[in-house]
């Protein structure tokens, strides 16, 4: 035998559902909720910008990355490529807490917290 909802029942039911919406500790417009990320990422929050690049707050901070310049493939059009400590980026790119500014044929010019750093290719001066 099949149950139908009445209209008393769906009365109720939607009533429960909205009781406990308003109630909610996670009900929209409550200002003391506070997500705990429990040293993790924030799920809310966009990983990338308009641009697409990682968004600096979610960058890994690493304190140990090695700037040592390997070797470039570098491009007129401007899609270069160089190999730092082993990893192969190009600009824009994040390598530990630095971000890969440019690619030029014998150096490479990366930002850290708006501080310039250039690693030249072993041989070269600036």
């Amino acid at each position: 035998m099949r149950t139908r909802f009445t209209t008393k029942m769906r009365t109720a039911v939607l009533l429960s559902l909205l009781i406990f919406i308003a109630f909610s500790p996670f009900a929209p417009g409550d200002e003391n909720f506070k997500y705990d990320a429990k040293n993790k990422r924030d799920p809310f929050r966009p990983l990338i910008d308009r641009d697409g690049n990682l968004l600096p707050e979610l960058r890994p901070v690493t304190a140990n990355v090695e700037l040592n310049l390997e070797g470039i493939v570098w491009s007129k059009s401007g899609d270069s490529y160089a190999i730092i400590g082993g990893s192969v980026v190009r600009a824009g790119d994040i390598l530990g807490d630095y971000k890969v500014k440019t690619i030029e044929k014998t150096r490479v010019i990366l930002d850290r917290g708006g501080e310039e750093s250039v690693i030249n290719l072993r041989g070269e001066e600036e």
